[in-house]
């Protein structure tokens, strides 16, 4: 299931101004996912050239055909993710930019002076994270009918990136396919941008703090983070070391059905496909 990749324009807009607290009563996720979303307008097009690099590497046409696809996914991504990023500048994050810009110099450093096969494996260690976080928060149902455009367009987005789930994949391992090499840069990969969300969630916490939690609420937080933990324990921690075998590959994963519901809304949703 959700084997093809269609590219979706999306309708989606957003006001001049947005409550950084999207996620009511949950600065913490909220923060997180700003941070993420802020991540995209610049890990994105790294990806994307990336892709390109490898076109004249390439010679498979199956392969080639995806990268292509691929790459026009990603633009609609980083794209709608710059319109949001734009209003969340305002909310009151002076330092936001001078994240942001460190992020652009590290990306544009790395296609400046980096191989194309420290390039290509960073992409695919992205990709199999993030992957496998998607699955986790997303199966079965996704995020249950959400009606706000903020979770519709995360929801589209990670639907896509679960149809494109092979690429990263497939174009390092045609063409390079060096397993240990994949390894180790994979995981500097993961390191380097969950660092870097970790460092602007600290910092959105730290300007605008949580409100002050009632005892219960605190005991009901810690009692929820616990649940997830162990949830994540049983459930992601396995899936993301399997990306670290030899053995892996993205082609193994089977995909809730629910997804390809998902997929078919965000379609139907859409101002343009192909």
């Amino acid at each position: 299931m959700l084997d093809t990749m269609i590219i979706r324009k999306m309708p989606f807009d957003f006001p001049d101004e947005i409550d950084p607290v999207f996620i009511e009563g949950d600065p913490e996720a909220s923060f997180g996912m700003i941070a993420a979303s802020l991540l995209l307008p610049h890990l994105e097009p790294y990806l994307i050239r990336s892709m390109r690099q490898a076109i004249p590497h390439v010679t498979d046409p199956k392969v080639l055909d995806d990268l292509k696809k691929f790459s026009a996914q990603e633009g609609q991504h980083f794209r709608m993710h710059a319109k949001w990023n734009a209003a969340i500048r305002k909310a009151g994050f002076p330092k936001l930019e001078a994240f942001e810009q460190e992020l652009s110099d590290d990306y544009m450093r790395f296609s400046e002076t980096k191989s194309l096969k420290f390039n290509l494996a960073y992409a695919e260690g992205f990709e199999a994270l993030t992957m496998n976080m998607i699955r986790f928060m997303m199966e079965p149902n996704g995020f249950d009918n959400p009606e706000s455009n903020i979770l519709q367009m995360w929801e589209w987005h990670f639907v896509e990136e679960l149809e494109h789930r092979n690429v990263t994949f497939d174009v390092y391992d045609h063409v390079f396919g060096d397993y240990f090499y994949r390894l180790i840069a994979g995981i500097y990969a993961q390191i380097h941008f969950m660092s870097w969300i970790r460092k602007v969630n600290k910092y959105m916490l730290k300007v605008m703090p949580p409100p002050k939690r009632s005892r219960e609420e605190i005991k009901e937080r810690r009692a929820k983070a616990r649940a997830d933990g162990l949830d994540a324990l049983k459930r992601l921690l396995p899936a993301v070391l399997r990306t670290y075998l030899p053995t892996y590959s993205p082609h193994k994963l089977s995909v809730s059905p629910s997804m390809q519901v998902l997929a078919d809304k965000y379609s139907a949703m859409a101002t343009h496909t192909s």
